[in-house]
């Protein structure tokens, strides 16, 4: 039974940073300037 929690919770988590990585893509690529656009990838890459 751990082992089917384990694995639960690691795909759980997977999609979750999935989930974050597609917003801020989604962000960037709707930030109104590329300098803002580039303040969202600074902030991405700081994680």
């Amino acid at each position: 039974m751990t082992r089917i929690r384990a694995a639960l919770s690691r795909a759980r988590d997977r999609r979750a940073h999935l989930r974050q990585e597609r917003a801020l893509v989604q962000a960037a690529a709707g930030a109104p300037t590329l300098e803002s656009a580039h303040e969202i990838s600074a902030l991405a890459s700081r994680r």
